[in-house]
């Protein structure tokens, strides 16, 4: 069962990373996506000041979105597909607003302590959602039992990814502003 996942995580990651490029040069050519995206943060602004609240915040989202993205599968394997795309998007936007004033080292110094677990842990559930995706369908022109690589899917996603993401959003709720405000 692992193989497919291996194939699909290395194929998303590269529409991670083409989505970030294309993120970046987009933000690059309109100045304007920096106002968007500085009142869709402004939102979180209230939470900053306490990092468990915040940390439960980015995880719920995070573990939420995961879960949704790996059980819309279903429906070809394309919405699993367009978030990781979104995602990488807009993690190329923020590099690209973020680094003419906290420099490369900055942003990575931003992104990384917590986007080395959060993304490929995201990539992980979004691989099972277009495997689940390929299962579905299978199941349904071949007579296949689905329900056991729906079960096989959520224990990954709980055993695996659930504790990925927690870990990931107590060190971007806890670590990374203390990062941030150093820079």
């Amino acid at each position: 069962m692992r193989d497919p996942i291996i194939s699909i995580s290395l194929a998303l990651t590269l529409i991670f990373f083409i989505s970030a490029y294309v993120g970046y040069t987009a933000a690059q050519a309109n100045p304007g996506i920096d106002e968007s995206l500085r009142k869709f943060f402004e939102g979180f602004r209230d939470y900053m000041s306490n990092p468990v609240i915040l940390m439960l915040i980015i995880f719920a989202n995070n573990a939420g979105k995961g879960l949704i993205a790996m059980l819309a599968g279903f429906f070809f394997g394309i919405f699993p597909v367009l978030f990781i795309s979104l995602n990488g998007y807009i993690v190329g936007i923020v590099i690209s607003l973020r680094q003419p004033e906290w420099g490369v080292q900055g942003v990575l110094m931003a992104i990384l302590p917590h986007g080395i677990l959060e993304i490929p842990a995201i990539i992980i559930a979004c691989s099972y959602g277009v495997w689940l995706g390929y299962r579905f369908y299978r199941s349904l022109f071949t007579g296949e039992t689905f329900k056991p690589y729906l079960m096989h899917a959520l224990r990954v996603y709980l055993k695996v990814i659930v504790p990925i993401l927690l870990i990931a959003a107590a060190v971007e709720a806890f670590i990374t502003p203390m990062l941030i405000s150093s820079l």
